[in-house]
Parts: C-alpha cells; sequence; structure tokens
C-alpha cells in the first residue's frame, strides 16, 4: 500500500513540475493577450490535459529556430571535420 502511495506522489510532482514549466512558457511567449489568456485558463482546468494540448500544439518561436538550425549546422561541420573511417 505504501509502494503505490509513493507511486501517486512521484506522478503527482512530476505532474505538478510539467505544469508549472507550462504556465511559465504560456508568460513568456509572444502570443497576444486572448490567446494567452485562453491557454492558461485551459491549462489551470485542465492541468494534464491542458498542457498536453498546448505543447502538441505550439509553434516554436524564431530564436528555437534559429537555436536549432545554428546546432544542426554545427553537426554537420563536426562531422565533415572528422576523419572518415574505412574499412
Amino acid at each position: 500500500m505504501h509502494n503505490m502511495t509513493f507511486v501517486w506522489a512521484i506522478l503527482g510532482f512530476l505532474l505538478l513540475i510539467v505544469w508549472v514549466v507550462t504556465i511559465v512558457d504560456i508568460l513568456r511567449s509572444h502570443l497576444d493577450g486572448k490567446h494567452t489568456a485562453a491557454w492558461l485558463l485551459i491549462v489551470v482546468l485542465l492541468p494534464f490535459v491542458g498542457a498536453i494540448g498546448y505543447w502538441v500544439m505550439r509553434k516554436p518561436s524564431g530564436d528555437e529556430v534559429r537555436q536549432a538550425a545554428l546546432a544542426e549546422q554545427a553537426q554537420r561541420e563536426e562531422a565533415r571535420r572528422r576523419p572518415v573511417s574505412g574499412v
């Protein structure tokens, strides 16, 4: 019985972390006031479903797209510099 309580406590804690991160992301995003208020309302009223819905429907910001492109470019440069190990 105590093991199940521990599992539920861990799951609750993880849900709380996802919920807080989602709310912070909504507040930091560059959505207009109506969309920010709507997402906050959805996430507060339906914490798990709202958070999942937000992350599924969220579009990456311009900075995130640029960072991903730079990371990919750096990875390609690194691959080009590595010697080819052939047999």
